[in-house]
């Protein structure tokens, strides 16, 4: 298919969206009325918010996350109801009831989506605020990753250099890139070949690998936010190891499967949970890597802005995000690390 032709038909699929989206919404509405007249149920509701969610460029992995919210957690609750008839003491049972009965976490998931979808009701004037606005907040106990010391990590990475299931598995090496760096694992195992420079010592980190509902494991080509892309010096120790690893690794992908294949986050990280117990090393989940390299590049004095870079978290400011090299300060966090991960 020709270029025109590709866009013409992405033309034509924003303006069926739009088209649909328009005839959703219709219901919500009295025509010719000043007052509005939200007779649309939440199940319509939230369709048009899926269909208007599907014509802009929210990632797959959250879509899919919006239509199992949809689907799974609130229209088996709510879905018959009217616009109208979801007041804030209705929708706060709702949400309660799904913290009740799947946690926080599904209860932070399903009040964001009502969020949007009342938020879109609020647009087309069938209500003239959002009620989701008044619901009380979710807390949620934090039970994260923790940072490990060095001496800590030194034994990790000489425990994981001898395991034979690790390397059976060809995670050492895995394991060996996300120590180095403290990148998120999603980032580790969507890197290309194309993005590793061995004559410079430099990774560039600008993908992830998501899993989406109907579709698979995706690689996605933008990390987790706007601030994830980032081109980062390697440590010494890292460069021998993707050095080696480039002799014997065919294929696109560094860190494929034994099939070569596009690796799953959350097998990886079961991979890993077994590993960590099998050798005797705590709950140091996948994600302690990237609190540990902050933690030991903090401690070593390099500044916020210069672990922000090699991290690829959000900058302090728009001048940092828009305007400064997000290569610069990485040559020192690299140097720091060659002397931490040996």
């Amino acid at each position: 298919m020709s270029a025109s032709k590709r866009i013409a038909t992405k033309k034509a699929g924003r303006r069926r969206a739009v088209e649909a989206i328009e005839r959703a919404l219709i219901e919500l509405t009295k025509n010719g009325g000043d007052t509005p007249a939200p007779t649309m149920t939440i199940a319509q509701l939230g369709h048009a918010f899926l269909t208007s969610k599907a014509g802009d460029r929210t990632a797959p992995a959250t879509q899919a996350l919006y239509t199992r919210t949809l689907d799974k957690l609130i229209l088996p609750r709510f879905g018959s109801l009217t616009v109208k008839e979801a007041t804030v003491p209705r929708l706060q049972s709702l949400v309660d009831g799904i913290r009740a009965d799947h946690g926080p976490a599904s209860a932070k998931s399903a009040r964001s989506v009502l969020s949007g979808m009342f938020a879109l009701a609020v647009r087309t004037g069938a209500i003239q605020r959002n009620p989701v606005r008044e619901l009380e907040g979710i807390r949620q106990a934090r039970d994260g990753a923790k940072a490990i010391t060095r001496s800590e990590l030194e034994f990790l990475l000489a425990a994981v250099r001898t395991d034979f299931r690790l390397s059976e598995l060809d995670l050492v090496d895995l394991i060996e890139f996300m120590a180095a760096t403290g990148c998120r694992v999603g980032e580790a195992i969507a890197l290309q070949w194309e993005d590793v420079d061995l004559s410079n010592g430099t990774v560039r980190l600008h993908a992830t690998v998501v899993r989406v509902v109907g579709r698979g494991l995706v690689r996605q080509d933008h990390g987790k936010t706007a601030a994830s892309g980032r081109t980062i010096q390697m440590p010494s120790r890292l460069l021998e190891v993707l050095s080696a690893r480039r002799e014997r690794i065919t294929g696109s992908l560094v860190f494929p499967t034994v099939l070569g294949n596009l690796r799953d986050p959350q097998n990886t990280s079961r991979d890993w949970r077994e590993a960590r117990e099998r050798l005797g090393l705590g709950d140091v989940k996948l994600h302690a890597f990237r609190k540990t390299v902050a933690t030991l590049l903090d401690s070593a004095g390099l500044s916020a802005r210069d672990i922000a870079e090699y991290l690829g978290h959000a900058n302090p400011s728009m001048t940092q995000d828009v305007y400064m090299s997000k290569t610069a300060g990485t040559a020192r966090a690299a140097a720091l690390l060659s002397e931490i991960v040996v």
